[in-house]
């Protein structure tokens, strides 16, 4: 079994996370960062250089991407965990890594107390996945916006935010986010939705559940 605390690597070319979660990993007892990782090309070197117990990796990034990192880490000669921290949470993405085995999958939007919970599970064994993404049993919106575009939770919300007129700073003050991963959001929002013009977006925002505010 694997000894406390968790020697861990983190991958991600965005410094802002990638220095957030060496600060909640390294105010636990349980972790300690031993190589932050910004540049994917470095990251099967570290990880065969230090041998760690646990890889945090982020699926979209320049380079190399996270499905082809963690099928490196997979070829080196010793055995550690493996969870990839995304902004993505649609159930495509989501299978290929479980297609890779790795120990789990993790929305970015996480809180810094679940997210070391959730790692703990995982250092216990256990496979975890947690997304924002929204069931299609629980669906706050209307069907259609899930099947037709695949939105998560998170989405709407920032969608509705949109409708009511907020900022992406007051959306990020809202919701308890920072101003760039509300900036994801969208960006991954104008992704999925196949809208040309401001007049069908707008008509779109008109069909989400509430009144002209969004409430």
């Amino acid at each position: 079994m694997m000894k406390k605390p968790y020697r861990t690597i983190l991958i991600d070319d965005h410094q802002l996370f990638n220095d957030g979660l060496k600060l909640i990993l390294n105010n636990s007892p349980d972790f300690v960062v031993v190589e932050q990782i910004y540049n994917s090309q470095l990251a099967c070197e570290a990880c065969k250089r230090h041998q760690p117990d646990l890889v945090l990796v982020d699926f979209n990034m320049p380079h190399l991407d996270g499905l082809a990192i963690v099928r490196q880490i997979k070829q080196l000669p010793f055995c550690c965990r493996i969870v990839v921290v995304s902004m993505y949470a649609e159930q495509p993405e989501i299978a290929r890594f479980k297609a890779l085995n790795v120990d789990g999958y993790l929305a970015k939007t996480v809180a810094a107390e679940r997210l070391l919970q959730l790692l703990e599970w995982v250092m216990q064994g256990e496979r975890v996945i947690e997304t924002d993404t929204i069931p299609w049993e629980s669906a706050a919106p209307p069907d259609h916006f899930w099947l037709n575009y695949q939105l998560t939770r998170r989405e709407v919300e920032i969608l509705k935010l949109i409708k009511a007129g907020k900022s992406s700073e007051q959306m990020a003050a809202e919701l308890g986010l920072s101003y760039h991963t509300v900036q994801a959001h969208r960006r991954n929002i104008n992704r999925k939705l196949p809208f040309k013009t401001d007049k069908e977006f707008y008509d779109f925002l008109g069909s989400l559940e509430g009144g002209p505010t969004g409430r």
